[in-house]
């Protein structure tokens, strides 16, 4: 069963990571076109129209940027939470298969008790017959 929610937890980590990472890659092209607008608005010699246009397009696109920014927050934030989960999973199936473990050695110390145990009684019994 811990394995299982272990096996979760890996695939919840690499989905928060893909997440992640689309989130960032939204931001990073908010930027770049912001950047790519910007220069083209420069190198232009545009009238007032066309400048209020792009200032008005800026706004826009800096509120895209925003988002686009906290989600790339928010994705991390899930991944740091998915990435907590693995690792308390983790812990608690190694913490589960060493207390199997050691179930596993005591048992068998057991068992080897007894057999010593019907070993040394046959001896006995064997040494008293012949007596």
């Amino acid at each position: 069963m811990r394995r299982l929610a272990a096996d979760e937890a890996k695939r919840d980590v690499a989905a928060a990571l893909g997440r992640e990472a689309q989130a960032e890659m939204a931001a990073v092209a908010a930027e770049r076109e912001i950047a790519r607008e910007t220069e083209l608005a420069m190198a232009l010699e545009a009238d007032d129209a066309a400048g209020e246009a792009f200032g008005f397009w800026l706004s826009g696109a800096r509120l895209r940027l925003c988002a686009a920014r906290d989600a790339a927050e928010r994705a991390g934030a899930e991944t740091a939470r998915a990435r907590a989960a693995l690792n308390l999973s983790r812990a608690g199936l190694e913490a589960a298969e060493e207390l199997a473990a050691g179930r596993a050695q005591a048992e068998a110390e057991i068992r080897a008790r007894r057999e010593q145990h019907e070993l040394d009684d046959l001896a006995r019994g064997g040494r008293h017959g012949r007596l």
